[in-house]
Protein backbone atom coordinates (compact mmCIF):
# COMPACT_ATOMS: atom_id res chain seq x y z
CA UNK A 1 0.00 0.00 0.00
CA UNK A 2 2.50 2.47 -0.70
CA UNK A 3 1.69 6.27 -1.27
CA UNK A 4 3.81 6.85 -4.02
CA UNK A 5 4.39 10.58 -4.26
CA UNK A 6 7.04 10.13 -7.03
CA UNK A 7 5.91 8.78 -9.58
CA UNK A 8 -22.70 -10.09 -6.76
CA UNK A 9 -23.56 -8.22 -8.91
CA UNK A 10 -25.93 -4.44 -9.02
CA UNK A 11 -28.86 -4.18 -11.06
CA UNK A 12 -28.83 -1.09 -13.07
CA UNK A 13 -31.70 1.38 -11.53
CA UNK A 14 -34.16 2.17 -14.66
CA UNK A 15 -33.41 5.88 -13.93
CA UNK A 16 -29.52 4.86 -14.24
CA UNK A 17 -30.01 2.66 -17.86
CA UNK A 18 -32.60 5.53 -19.49
CA UNK A 19 -29.61 7.92 -18.36
CA UNK A 20 -27.11 6.39 -19.73
CA UNK A 21 -25.67 8.76 -22.51
CA UNK A 22 -25.50 11.70 -20.03
CA UNK A 23 -23.45 9.45 -17.75
CA UNK A 24 -25.10 8.10 -15.08
CA UNK A 25 -23.93 8.79 -11.49
CA UNK A 26 -23.74 12.19 -10.31
CA UNK A 27 -20.34 12.87 -9.98
CA UNK A 28 -20.16 13.05 -13.94
CA UNK A 29 -17.59 15.85 -14.25
CA UNK A 30 -16.24 16.26 -10.50
CA UNK A 31 -12.72 17.34 -10.95
CA UNK A 32 -11.88 15.87 -7.19
CA UNK A 33 -14.09 13.06 -7.50
CA UNK A 34 -12.48 10.11 -9.08
CA UNK A 35 -15.15 7.11 -9.78
CA UNK A 36 -14.45 3.56 -10.33
CA UNK A 37 -15.70 0.69 -11.49
CA UNK A 38 -15.61 -2.75 -10.52
CA UNK A 39 -17.48 -6.39 -11.38
CA UNK A 40 -17.89 -7.24 -7.71
CA UNK A 41 -18.89 -5.71 -4.52
CA UNK A 42 -16.38 -5.66 -1.78
CA UNK A 43 -16.49 -8.47 1.12
CA UNK A 44 -15.88 -6.89 3.74
CA UNK A 45 -13.63 -3.73 5.23
CA UNK A 46 -12.27 -5.58 7.87
CA UNK A 47 -8.57 -6.72 6.89
CA UNK A 48 -8.89 -9.76 9.16
CA UNK A 49 -12.32 -10.62 7.60
CA UNK A 50 -11.21 -10.65 3.79
CA UNK A 51 -8.47 -11.90 1.36
CA UNK A 52 -10.04 -10.47 -1.79
CA UNK A 53 -9.17 -8.33 -4.40
CA UNK A 54 -11.89 -6.84 -5.00
CA UNK A 55 -12.29 -5.94 -1.05
CA UNK A 56 -8.63 -4.44 -1.72
CA UNK A 57 -9.74 -1.78 -3.95
CA UNK A 58 -11.55 0.16 -0.74
CA UNK A 59 -8.53 -1.39 1.68
CA UNK A 60 -5.56 0.00 0.03
CA UNK A 61 -7.04 3.55 0.46
CA UNK A 62 -8.27 3.36 3.95
CA UNK A 63 -5.33 1.51 5.50
CA UNK A 64 -1.71 1.12 6.07
CA UNK A 65 0.60 -1.03 6.30
CA UNK A 66 4.39 -1.24 8.66
CA UNK A 67 6.44 -1.83 5.77
CA UNK A 68 5.09 -1.48 1.72
CA UNK A 69 6.39 -2.21 -1.83
CA UNK A 70 7.57 0.19 -4.40
CA UNK A 71 7.03 0.13 -7.80
CA UNK A 72 10.10 -1.96 -8.13
CA UNK A 73 9.09 -4.22 -5.12
CA UNK A 74 11.38 -3.37 -2.91
CA UNK A 75 10.20 -2.92 0.60
CA UNK A 76 9.71 0.72 1.90
CA UNK A 77 9.02 2.79 4.94
CA UNK A 78 5.20 2.60 5.55
CA UNK A 79 4.05 3.06 9.37
CA UNK A 80 7.07 2.13 10.28
CA UNK A 81 9.97 4.57 9.34
CA UNK A 82 12.81 1.75 10.33
CA UNK A 83 13.61 -1.80 11.13
CA UNK A 84 15.31 -4.79 11.85
CA UNK A 85 16.79 -8.34 13.41
CA UNK A 86 17.68 -8.37 16.94
CA UNK A 87 18.28 -11.76 16.89
CA UNK A 88 16.56 -14.83 14.25
CA UNK A 89 13.42 -14.58 15.88
CA UNK A 90 12.83 -11.00 16.70
CA UNK A 91 12.51 -8.25 14.09
CA UNK A 92 12.14 -4.51 15.60
CA UNK A 93 10.32 -1.98 14.18
CA UNK A 94 10.11 1.74 14.60
CA UNK A 95 6.81 3.45 14.38
CA UNK A 96 5.95 6.96 12.98
CA UNK A 97 5.13 9.40 15.15
CA UNK A 98 1.73 11.83 14.97
CA UNK A 99 0.27 9.08 12.83
CA UNK A 100 -3.35 9.92 13.30
CA UNK A 101 -6.56 7.09 12.69
CA UNK A 102 -9.57 8.55 10.73
CA UNK A 103 -11.03 8.69 14.38
CA UNK A 104 -8.65 11.45 15.20
CA UNK A 105 -6.42 9.04 17.58
CA UNK A 106 -3.05 8.53 17.46
CA UNK A 107 -1.26 5.11 16.44
CA UNK A 108 0.55 3.89 19.22
CA UNK A 109 2.68 0.54 19.65
CA UNK A 110 -0.92 -0.81 21.50
CA UNK A 111 -2.28 -1.05 18.60
CA UNK A 112 0.49 -2.84 16.39
CA UNK A 113 -0.13 -5.02 19.09
CA UNK A 114 -3.86 -5.40 19.19
CA UNK A 115 -3.32 -5.63 15.68
CA UNK A 116 -1.81 -8.81 15.08
CA UNK A 117 -2.91 -10.22 18.39
CA UNK A 118 -6.28 -9.95 16.81
CA UNK A 119 -5.13 -11.39 13.30
CA UNK A 120 -3.31 -14.50 14.56
CA UNK A 121 -6.03 -15.19 17.32
CA UNK A 122 -7.66 -18.81 15.80
CA UNK A 123 -11.17 -17.00 16.87
CA UNK A 124 -11.08 -14.36 14.48
CA UNK A 125 -10.04 -17.25 11.63
CA UNK A 126 -8.47 -14.68 9.32
CA UNK A 127 -7.95 -16.00 5.65
CA UNK A 128 -4.31 -15.04 5.46
CA UNK A 129 -3.76 -15.95 9.36
CA UNK A 130 -0.93 -17.98 7.17
CA UNK A 131 1.51 -15.47 6.73
CA UNK A 132 1.44 -15.44 10.69
CA UNK A 133 2.03 -18.60 11.28
CA UNK A 134 5.01 -18.15 12.73
CA UNK A 135 4.41 -15.24 14.72
CA UNK A 136 4.33 -15.95 18.40
CA UNK A 137 3.57 -12.43 20.27
CA UNK A 138 4.33 -8.53 19.59
CA UNK A 139 5.78 -6.53 22.19
CA UNK A 140 5.44 -3.30 23.02
CA UNK A 141 8.91 -1.41 23.44
CA UNK A 142 7.86 1.98 24.17
CA UNK A 143 4.72 3.72 22.12
CA UNK A 144 6.70 3.74 19.08
CA UNK A 145 8.61 0.60 18.63
CA UNK A 146 7.46 -2.49 18.32
CA UNK A 147 9.24 -6.30 18.99
CA UNK A 148 7.95 -9.44 16.47
CA UNK A 149 8.70 -12.50 18.27
CA UNK A 150 8.90 -15.81 16.22
CA UNK A 151 8.73 -19.47 16.68
CA UNK A 152 11.53 -19.77 14.35
CA UNK A 153 13.42 -17.68 11.85
CA UNK A 154 11.16 -16.09 9.31
CA UNK A 155 12.87 -14.60 5.87
CA UNK A 156 9.32 -13.66 4.53
CA UNK A 157 7.94 -11.68 7.53
CA UNK A 158 8.79 -8.35 6.07
CA UNK A 159 7.61 -9.10 2.90
CA UNK A 160 4.26 -10.65 4.12
CA UNK A 161 3.64 -7.74 6.23
CA UNK A 162 3.21 -5.63 3.34
CA UNK A 163 0.40 -7.14 2.17
CA UNK A 164 -3.10 -4.96 2.76
CA UNK A 165 -4.53 -8.18 5.37
CA UNK A 166 -1.87 -6.59 7.96
CA UNK A 167 -2.66 -3.08 7.77
CA UNK A 168 -3.05 -1.62 11.17
CA UNK A 169 -6.27 -1.38 13.07
CA UNK A 170 -7.02 0.48 15.78
CA UNK A 171 -8.10 -0.63 18.90
CA UNK A 172 -10.71 2.00 20.17
CA UNK A 173 -12.50 1.69 16.88
CA UNK A 174 -12.40 -2.45 16.58
CA UNK A 175 -13.20 -2.97 19.93
CA UNK A 176 -16.35 0.03 19.97
CA UNK A 177 -17.54 -1.25 16.53
CA UNK A 178 -17.29 -4.87 17.30
CA UNK A 179 -18.85 -7.76 14.86
CA UNK A 180 -20.08 -4.56 12.78
CA UNK A 181 -16.13 -3.04 12.25
CA UNK A 182 -16.16 -4.55 8.88
CA UNK A 183 -18.79 -1.83 8.14
CA UNK A 184 -17.19 0.87 9.82
CA UNK A 185 -14.07 0.99 9.68
CA UNK A 186 -11.01 3.29 10.73
CA UNK A 187 -7.52 3.16 9.33
CA UNK A 188 -4.79 5.87 8.62
CA UNK A 189 -4.94 5.87 5.14
CA UNK A 190 -5.37 9.00 2.43
CA UNK A 191 -9.37 8.00 2.61
CA UNK A 192 -11.84 7.30 5.24
CA UNK A 193 -15.14 5.76 5.08
CA UNK A 194 -18.54 7.30 4.34
CA UNK A 195 -21.08 5.07 3.46
CA UNK A 196 -21.39 1.62 1.35
CA UNK A 197 -24.59 0.55 -0.32
CA UNK A 198 -24.07 -2.87 -1.12
CA UNK A 199 -23.45 -4.24 -4.69
CA UNK A 200 -23.97 -0.96 -5.85
CA UNK A 201 -21.17 1.72 -4.56
CA UNK A 202 -18.99 2.86 -1.90
CA UNK A 203 -18.13 6.16 -1.05
CA UNK A 204 -14.66 7.58 0.70
CA UNK A 205 -13.46 11.27 1.45
CA UNK A 206 -10.21 12.68 1.83
CA UNK A 207 -8.63 12.30 5.18
CA UNK A 208 -6.57 16.07 5.48
CA UNK A 209 -4.99 14.24 8.35
CA UNK A 210 -2.88 11.89 6.53
CA UNK A 211 0.35 11.99 7.66
CA UNK A 212 1.91 12.24 3.98
CA UNK A 213 -0.44 15.43 3.75
CA UNK A 214 -4.06 15.31 1.85
CA UNK A 215 -4.64 13.69 -1.24
CA UNK A 216 -5.87 15.60 -4.27
CA UNK A 217 -8.54 13.89 -5.08
CA UNK A 218 -11.76 14.40 -2.35
CA UNK A 219 -13.72 11.51 -3.02
CA UNK A 220 -13.52 8.08 -4.73
CA UNK A 221 -16.50 6.11 -4.94
CA UNK A 222 -16.25 2.47 -5.74
CA UNK A 223 -18.96 1.41 -8.09
CA UNK A 224 -20.44 -2.29 -9.13
CA UNK A 225 -20.74 -3.06 -12.65
CA UNK A 226 -20.86 -6.18 -13.33
CA UNK A 227 -21.39 -5.42 -17.43
CA UNK A 228 -18.09 -4.66 -18.95
CA UNK A 229 -20.17 -3.11 -21.57
CA UNK A 230 -22.05 -0.92 -19.40
CA UNK A 231 -18.49 -0.20 -17.96
CA UNK A 232 -17.45 1.36 -20.70
CA UNK A 233 -20.27 2.92 -21.91
CA UNK A 234 -20.06 5.00 -18.68
CA UNK A 235 -16.39 5.72 -19.18
CA UNK A 236 -16.95 6.84 -22.23
CA UNK A 237 -20.01 9.38 -21.15
CA UNK A 238 -18.42 9.88 -17.70
CA UNK A 239 -20.08 7.84 -15.65
CA UNK A 240 -16.73 6.46 -14.17
CA UNK A 241 -13.29 7.26 -14.28
CA UNK A 242 -11.68 4.20 -14.68
CA UNK A 243 -12.64 0.85 -15.18
CA UNK A 244 -10.45 -2.18 -13.57
CA UNK A 245 -9.60 -5.34 -14.96
CA UNK A 246 -11.24 -4.39 -18.11
CA UNK A 247 -11.80 -7.67 -20.87
CA UNK A 248 -9.60 -7.41 -23.85
CA UNK A 249 -12.80 -7.59 -26.15
CA UNK A 250 -13.06 -3.88 -25.38
CA UNK A 251 -8.94 -2.85 -26.07
CA UNK A 252 -9.89 -1.96 -29.56
CA UNK A 253 -12.07 0.94 -28.18
CA UNK A 254 -9.31 2.61 -26.61
CA UNK A 255 -8.15 4.37 -29.74
CA UNK A 256 -6.08 7.65 -30.17
CA UNK A 257 -8.26 10.84 -29.74
CA UNK A 258 -10.92 8.41 -28.12
CA UNK A 259 -10.90 10.75 -25.35
CA UNK A 260 -9.56 7.10 -23.45
CA UNK A 261 -6.44 5.70 -22.37
CA UNK A 262 -5.33 2.10 -21.43
CA UNK A 263 -2.97 0.95 -19.48
CA UNK A 264 -2.04 -2.69 -19.87
CA UNK A 265 0.42 -4.32 -17.55
CA UNK A 266 1.80 -7.56 -16.52
CA UNK A 267 0.22 -8.62 -13.12
CA UNK A 268 1.04 -11.73 -10.37
CA UNK A 269 -2.18 -13.44 -11.23
CA UNK A 270 -1.97 -17.02 -11.54
CA UNK A 271 -5.04 -18.20 -13.07
CA UNK A 272 -5.96 -22.14 -12.72
CA UNK A 273 -8.65 -24.85 -12.76
CA UNK A 274 -8.97 -26.22 -9.53
CA UNK A 275 -9.85 -29.58 -8.25
CA UNK A 276 -11.31 -30.21 -4.63
CA UNK A 277 -8.94 -33.44 -4.52
CA UNK A 278 -11.03 -34.99 -1.81
CA UNK A 279 -13.59 -35.57 -3.83
CA UNK A 280 -14.28 -38.61 -6.74
CA UNK A 281 -12.41 -38.61 -9.26
CA UNK A 282 -10.44 -35.63 -8.34
CA UNK A 283 -8.65 -38.13 -5.64
CA UNK A 284 -6.82 -39.32 -8.30
CA UNK A 285 -3.69 -38.06 -9.80
CA UNK A 286 -3.92 -39.82 -13.06
CA UNK A 287 -7.42 -38.13 -13.76
CA UNK A 288 -5.59 -34.84 -13.10
CA UNK A 289 -2.93 -35.09 -14.63
CA UNK A 290 -5.67 -36.59 -17.68
CA UNK A 291 -7.25 -32.57 -17.29
CA UNK A 292 -3.89 -31.13 -17.42
CA UNK A 293 -2.79 -32.53 -20.93
CA UNK A 294 -6.11 -32.17 -22.45
CA UNK A 295 -5.95 -28.49 -21.77
CA UNK A 296 -4.74 -26.26 -24.89
CA UNK A 297 -3.64 -23.00 -23.40
CA UNK A 298 -2.60 -21.32 -26.60
CA UNK A 299 -6.40 -21.64 -27.27
CA UNK A 300 -7.66 -20.09 -24.11
CA UNK A 301 -5.23 -16.92 -24.74
CA UNK A 302 -6.55 -16.64 -27.89
CA UNK A 303 -10.31 -17.00 -27.04
CA UNK A 304 -10.60 -15.93 -23.83
CA UNK A 305 -7.89 -12.72 -23.37
CA UNK A 306 -7.56 -11.90 -26.64
CA UNK A 307 -3.87 -12.43 -26.40
CA UNK A 308 -3.48 -10.55 -23.27
CA UNK A 309 -2.48 -13.42 -21.29
CA UNK A 310 1.05 -15.64 -20.94
CA UNK A 311 1.31 -19.60 -20.64
CA UNK A 312 1.39 -20.24 -16.67
CA UNK A 313 3.34 -23.72 -16.12
CA UNK A 314 3.80 -24.02 -12.69
CA UNK A 315 2.15 -22.87 -9.44
CA UNK A 316 3.68 -19.02 -9.34
CA UNK A 317 4.10 -15.94 -12.32
CA UNK A 318 7.39 -16.09 -13.67
CA UNK A 319 8.13 -12.39 -12.36
CA UNK A 320 7.64 -13.82 -8.56
CA UNK A 321 10.60 -14.04 -6.44
CA UNK A 322 11.15 -17.89 -5.26
CA UNK A 323 9.19 -18.84 -9.40
CA UNK A 324 11.43 -21.39 -10.82
CA UNK A 325 12.13 -21.04 -14.53
CA UNK A 326 13.01 -24.56 -15.06
CA UNK A 327 10.11 -26.42 -14.64
CA UNK A 328 8.67 -29.30 -16.45
CA UNK A 329 4.86 -29.04 -17.26
CA UNK A 330 2.08 -30.03 -19.36
CA UNK A 331 1.75 -30.30 -23.28
CA UNK A 332 -1.09 -30.10 -24.94
CA UNK A 333 -1.50 -33.50 -25.58
CA UNK A 334 -5.12 -35.33 -25.99
CA UNK A 335 -3.77 -38.60 -26.78
CA UNK A 336 -2.01 -38.91 -23.43
CA UNK A 337 -4.63 -37.67 -21.94
CA UNK A 338 -7.25 -40.24 -23.09
CA UNK A 339 -4.52 -42.65 -21.98
CA UNK A 340 -3.92 -41.12 -18.76
CA UNK A 341 -8.09 -41.82 -18.28
CA UNK A 342 -8.37 -45.12 -19.29
CA UNK A 343 -5.52 -46.26 -16.91
CA UNK A 344 -7.36 -43.94 -13.77
CA UNK A 345 -10.26 -46.51 -14.49
CA UNK A 346 -12.29 -43.62 -16.33
CA UNK A 347 -12.02 -45.06 -20.32
CA UNK A 348 -15.50 -43.85 -21.30
CA UNK A 349 -14.69 -40.44 -19.06
CA UNK A 350 -17.27 -39.01 -16.63
CA UNK A 351 -19.15 -35.73 -15.66
CA UNK A 352 -19.00 -33.05 -13.32
CA UNK A 353 -19.36 -29.33 -12.60
CA UNK A 354 -17.20 -26.72 -13.37
CA UNK A 355 -17.76 -23.39 -10.73
CA UNK A 356 -17.09 -19.99 -11.58
CA UNK A 357 -17.94 -16.57 -10.55
CA UNK A 358 -19.55 -13.86 -12.99
CA UNK A 359 -16.43 -12.34 -14.08
CA UNK A 360 -17.17 -12.22 -18.34
CA UNK A 361 -13.65 -13.55 -18.96
CA UNK A 362 -13.45 -16.03 -16.26
CA UNK A 363 -16.94 -17.76 -17.71
CA UNK A 364 -15.14 -17.42 -21.31
CA UNK A 365 -12.09 -19.51 -20.01
CA UNK A 366 -14.88 -21.93 -18.28
CA UNK A 367 -16.49 -22.25 -21.71
CA UNK A 368 -13.63 -22.79 -23.54
CA UNK A 369 -11.99 -25.80 -20.91
CA UNK A 370 -15.77 -27.24 -21.09
CA UNK A 371 -15.35 -27.69 -24.85
CA UNK A 372 -11.97 -29.00 -24.28
CA UNK A 373 -12.62 -31.43 -21.65
CA UNK A 374 -15.39 -32.83 -24.03
CA UNK A 375 -12.55 -34.27 -26.27
CA UNK A 376 -11.89 -36.44 -23.81
CA UNK A 377 -15.44 -37.40 -22.58
CA UNK A 378 -15.45 -35.45 -19.30
CA UNK A 379 -18.78 -33.46 -19.96
CA UNK A 380 -18.92 -30.36 -17.59
CA UNK A 381 -21.68 -28.34 -16.72
CA UNK A 382 -20.85 -25.13 -15.94
CA UNK A 383 -22.43 -23.23 -12.78
CA UNK A 384 -21.81 -19.53 -12.43
CA UNK A 385 -22.04 -18.07 -8.43
CA UNK A 386 -21.72 -14.52 -7.40
CA UNK A 387 -18.33 -13.81 -6.07
CA UNK A 388 -19.54 -13.50 -1.96
CA UNK A 389 -21.01 -17.34 -2.56
CA UNK A 390 -18.14 -18.72 -4.97
CA UNK A 391 -15.97 -17.86 -2.49
CA UNK A 392 -17.72 -19.39 0.46
CA UNK A 393 -18.22 -22.58 -1.40
CA UNK A 394 -15.04 -22.94 -2.80
CA UNK A 395 -13.49 -22.85 1.14
CA UNK A 396 -16.04 -25.81 1.66
CA UNK A 397 -15.57 -27.87 -1.24
CA UNK A 398 -16.55 -28.12 -4.85
CA UNK A 399 -15.74 -30.90 -7.54
CA UNK A 400 -13.88 -28.18 -9.74
CA UNK A 401 -13.46 -24.44 -10.21
CA UNK A 402 -11.98 -21.42 -12.09
CA UNK A 403 -9.76 -19.06 -9.64
CA UNK A 404 -6.73 -17.37 -9.53
CA UNK A 405 -4.34 -15.90 -7.35
CA UNK A 406 -2.05 -12.66 -7.10
CA UNK A 407 0.98 -13.32 -4.68
CA UNK A 408 0.60 -9.42 -3.70
CA UNK A 409 3.67 -9.81 -1.48
CA UNK A 410 6.02 -10.38 -4.87
CA UNK A 411 7.20 -13.16 -2.93
CA UNK A 412 6.84 -16.73 -2.84
CA UNK A 413 5.99 -17.48 0.50
CA UNK A 414 2.05 -15.42 -0.54
CA UNK A 415 1.70 -17.37 -3.62
CA UNK A 416 2.94 -20.91 -2.38
CA UNK A 417 2.45 -21.08 0.98
CA UNK A 418 -1.57 -20.30 1.40
CA UNK A 419 -2.27 -22.61 -1.59
CA UNK A 420 -0.47 -25.33 -1.43
CA UNK A 421 0.44 -26.17 2.57
CA UNK A 422 -1.85 -28.68 4.32
CA UNK A 423 -2.62 -26.10 7.11
CA UNK A 424 -3.76 -23.66 4.86
CA UNK A 425 -7.24 -25.63 3.57
CA UNK A 426 -9.87 -23.58 3.59
CA UNK A 427 -10.57 -20.42 3.21
CA UNK A 428 -7.09 -19.36 3.20
CA UNK A 429 -6.34 -20.68 0.37
CA UNK A 430 -5.76 -24.25 -0.27
CA UNK A 431 -8.87 -24.54 -1.62
CA UNK A 432 -8.30 -28.12 -3.45
CA UNK A 433 -7.16 -29.15 0.33
CA UNK A 434 -4.01 -30.80 -0.79
CA UNK A 435 -1.67 -32.23 1.13
CA UNK A 436 2.03 -33.73 0.43
CA UNK A 437 4.27 -34.08 3.19
CA UNK A 438 7.16 -33.45 1.61
CA UNK A 439 5.82 -29.84 0.02
CA UNK A 440 4.69 -29.25 3.44
CA UNK A 441 8.71 -29.45 4.32
CA UNK A 442 10.35 -27.45 1.78
CA UNK A 443 7.66 -24.64 2.37
CA UNK A 444 8.26 -24.42 5.87
CA UNK A 445 12.15 -24.76 5.53
CA UNK A 446 11.79 -21.93 2.63
CA UNK A 447 10.07 -19.61 5.45
CA UNK A 448 12.50 -19.82 7.45
CA UNK A 449 15.39 -19.91 4.95
CA UNK A 450 17.70 -16.85 5.24
CA UNK A 451 20.17 -17.97 2.38
CA UNK A 452 18.85 -16.94 -0.81
CA UNK A 453 20.09 -19.83 -3.02
CA UNK A 454 18.95 -22.78 -0.65
CA UNK A 455 16.02 -20.85 0.14
CA UNK A 456 15.03 -20.46 -4.07
CA UNK A 457 16.00 -24.28 -4.65
CA UNK A 458 13.76 -25.21 -2.18
CA UNK A 459 10.63 -23.51 -3.90
CA UNK A 460 11.98 -25.22 -7.00
CA UNK A 461 11.57 -28.33 -5.95
CA UNK A 462 7.98 -27.81 -4.21
CA UNK A 463 7.14 -26.27 -7.56
CA UNK A 464 8.22 -29.49 -9.42
CA UNK A 465 6.29 -31.96 -6.24
CA UNK A 466 3.11 -29.57 -7.32
CA UNK A 467 3.12 -29.56 -10.88
CA UNK A 468 3.69 -33.90 -10.85
CA UNK A 469 0.89 -34.15 -8.66
CA UNK A 470 -1.25 -32.03 -10.67
CA UNK A 471 -2.67 -30.27 -7.23
CA UNK A 472 -4.07 -27.84 -10.38
CA UNK A 473 -4.05 -27.13 -13.82
CA UNK A 474 -2.14 -24.18 -14.16
CA UNK A 475 -3.57 -22.02 -17.33
CA UNK A 476 -2.16 -18.56 -17.61
CA UNK A 477 -0.57 -15.17 -16.09
CA UNK A 478 -3.04 -12.08 -16.73
CA UNK A 479 -1.91 -8.97 -18.73
CA UNK A 480 -3.93 -6.56 -16.43
CA UNK A 481 -5.95 -3.83 -18.70
CA UNK A 482 -7.55 -0.84 -16.46
CA UNK A 483 -9.68 1.74 -19.05
CA UNK A 484 -9.58 5.06 -17.89
CA UNK A 485 -10.59 8.79 -19.26
CA UNK A 486 -7.60 10.73 -20.70
CA UNK A 487 -8.59 13.23 -17.47
CA UNK A 488 -7.17 11.09 -14.83
CA UNK A 489 -3.21 11.67 -14.11
CA UNK A 490 -0.99 9.82 -12.09
CA UNK A 491 -2.59 6.08 -12.24
CA UNK A 492 0.59 3.74 -11.18
CA UNK A 493 0.73 0.67 -12.23
CA UNK A 494 1.37 -2.35 -9.80
CA UNK A 495 1.59 -6.21 -10.51
CA UNK A 496 0.37 -6.47 -7.35
CA UNK A 497 -2.76 -4.89 -8.55
CA UNK A 498 -2.96 -3.14 -5.27
CA UNK A 499 -3.74 0.47 -6.54
CA UNK A 500 -3.51 3.50 -4.36
CA UNK A 501 -5.10 6.75 -5.49
CA UNK A 502 -3.21 8.69 -3.39
CA UNK A 503 -1.39 9.65 -6.74
CA UNK A 504 -4.19 10.31 -8.89
CA UNK A 505 -5.65 13.50 -9.41
CA UNK A 506 -8.18 14.69 -12.14
CA UNK A 507 -7.75 17.42 -14.94
CA UNK A 508 -10.89 20.06 -15.66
Amino acid sequence: MKRLKSTLAIVLSIVCLLSLLAGCGGNKGSADTLVVAQTSDIISLDPHKTNDSFSSTAIVQIYDCLVDLDTEMNIVPGIATEWYQVDDTTWEFKLREGVKFHNGDELKASDVKFTFDRHIDPETAAPAAFMLSSLESVEIIDDYTVRFHTTEPCASLPYNLTHDDMAILSEKAVTEAGDAYGENPVGTGPFKFVSWTKNQEMVLERFDDYYQGPAALSKIVIRIIPESATAIAELKTGGVDIVLNLSSQYASQFSEGSGLVLEQFPVFTAVYLSFDMRQEPFDNVLVRQAINYAIDKESIIKMAYGGYAEELVGPLPPQVHGASQDLEGYTYDVEKAKELLTEAGYPDGFSTTLYVDTDEVNNKVATVIQSQLKEINIDVQLQVLEWGAFLEQTAQGLPMFLLSWTTVTADADNGMYALFHSSAQGSQGNRTFYANERVDELLDSARAEFDEEARLAMYAEASQIIVDDAAWASLVVKQYLVGMNDKVQGFVPMPTTFFDYYTVSKTE
